[in-house]
C-alpha cells in the first residue's frame, strides 16, 4: 500500500467517524425522527475523497448513526441513499468542467427521493410529510459542506 492510499484510508476513516458524529449528535428531534448535520460530512467526503471511498464513508457513517440511534429500520436505506449521494456528487464534481460542476448539486435530490420511495413502502402516506424535511436537510448539508471546503482550502494555503 502506497502513501497516497494510506492517506486516503485515514481521511476516509476520519470522515466516516465525523459523518457518524454529525448524524448521531448534531441533530434536532422532530416527531418522525430527527434532522441532522450528517449531510455536511457526506458532501465534504465527496469533495475530498475518491468517489468510491466517499460513498463507503457516507454510507457507513450514516447507517451506523441510525443503528445506534434507534432507527435500525432505516440503516439499510440510509447506507444506500447516503452512499449513492456521495458517489454521484463526487463523480459529477470531478468530471464536470468549471461552473458546470455545480450541476453536482442536483445530487441532493437523491436523499429525499430515496427516503420517499422507501417510506412509501414502510410508512405509507407519511412519506409525503417527510419529503420536504429530507430535501431541506440535504440542501443545508451541501451548502455548509461547500463553505467548509472553502475554509479548508484557505487554511491549506
Amino acid at each position: 500500500m502506497n502513501d497516497r492510499n494510506i492517506r486516503m484510508l485515514a481521511i476516509g476513516g476520519l470522515l466516516a467517524a465525523a459523518i457518524f458524529l454529525l448524524t448521531a449528535f448534531a441533530r434536532v428531534p422532530i416527531p418522525a425522527g430527527y434532522l441532522n448535520l450528517g449531510d455536511v460530512g457526506v458532501f465534504l467526503a465527496a469533495m475530498l475523497l475518491p468517489a468510491d471511498i466517499a460513498a463507503i464513508c457516507a454510507g457507513v457513517g450514516s447507517a451506523l448513526a441510525d443503528l445506534i440511534g434507534g432507527f435500525a429500520l432505516y440503516a439499510p436505506v440510509t447506507f444506500v441513499v447516503k452512499g449513492g449521494t456521495a458517489l454521484v456528487f463526487a463523480l459529477l464534481w470531478r468530471r464536470l468542467p468549471g461552473k458546470l460542476r455545480y450541476l453536482a448539486l442536483l445530487s441532493v435530490l437523491i436523499v429525499p427521493l430515496g427516503y420517499f420511495v422507501y417510506e412509501l413502502f414502510v410508512a405509507g402516506a407519511y412519506a409525503w410529510a417527510d419529503l420536504p424535511l429530507n430535501l431541506l436537510q440535504a440542501v443545508i448539508g451541501v451548502l455548509l459542506a461547500l463553505a467548509v471546503k472553502r475554509v479548508i482550502r484557505k487554511a491549506a494555503r
